[in-house]
């Protein structure tokens, strides 16, 4: 920094004229080290805040995940069951490995994009690309009408009918017992958790292939949000087996 003076005759100089020079220079010392000790201070307690943000933030779980996709023909028109498998119209979550984890916690969202022809025939929803997700904190108060608007992002809580005896998942036997359902599930590691209805965890009427072209070898693509922590714990493309 260059200081300016008034040049001082030597007559009229003061003897006292050295110190305020000497003064005058010290002023911006002064305050750059003002500006220093503030910028430490603001930066620290930056820090201190973000610190605790990330203290305070729930970690996300370690855990791994395996999907499977039945495109099979529903069970009852002219298909038996394979029991003790999981029937034709089965979605299949494994937690391979990891903590028991609560559904209430997660989100599981489905990307499918409808193919330009079904057996060589041109489908009328060719290219449209359908994204649904599936919210365990809905709980059992759900509305979900898979031909409202298929094409939108929709959301629901995997539930079936109020009055139905098969809506809740359990390991290895789909879908038993009342309401609530998905987000009451909790997921322990090694066993399967059976999803019967494909419409309301696609977000579209598999059996309607005309619209949808959804057959052996359709890809969809899943990912699995942990909510609490925000982390996704799944993200793959699923191929459909009959």
């Amino acid at each position: 920094m260059t200081m300016c003076r008034e040049r001082i005759s030597p007559e009229t100089e003061s003897p006292f004229s050295f110190f305020i020079e000497r003064e005058s220079a010290v002023s911006p010392v002064i305050g750059v080290m003002l500006m220093l000790v503030v910028t430490i201070i603001v930066a620290a307690l930056v820090s201190s805040f973000s610190g605790g943000l990330s203290d305070s933030a729930e970690p996300a779980p370690t855990t791994a995940f395996d999907i499977s996709i039945r495109a099979g023909d529903e069970v009852g028109n002219g298909v038996k069951s394979n029991a003790p498998g999981p029937a034709p119209e089965c979605v299949v979550l494994t937690m391979v490995s990891g903590d028991t984890l609560s559904s209430a916690d997660l989100q599981i969202i489905t990307t499918y994009t409808v193919p330009e022809t079904y057996n060589g025939v041109p489908l009328k929803n060719a290219g449209k690309v359908i994204k649904h997700t599936l919210d365990g904190a809905i709980g059992q108060d759900d509305v979900w009408d898979e031909n409202s608007n298929p094409f939108v992002p929709q959301v629901n809580g995997y539930c079936l009918l109020p009055d139905s005896a098969m809506n809740c998942l359990v390991p290895g036997n789909g879908m038993v017992g009342n309401p609530p359902c998905f987000g009451t599930c909790l997921f322990k590691a090694g066993e399967p958790y059976w999803f019967k209805d494909r419409n309301a965890f696609l977000g579209f009427d598999v059996t309607d292939r005309t619209a949808y072209g959804f057959q052996e070898g359709s890809v969809v693509h899943i990912t699995i949000v942990h909510t609490p922590s925000g982390q996704t714990v799944y993200d793959q493309d699923v191929v459909a087996t009959w």
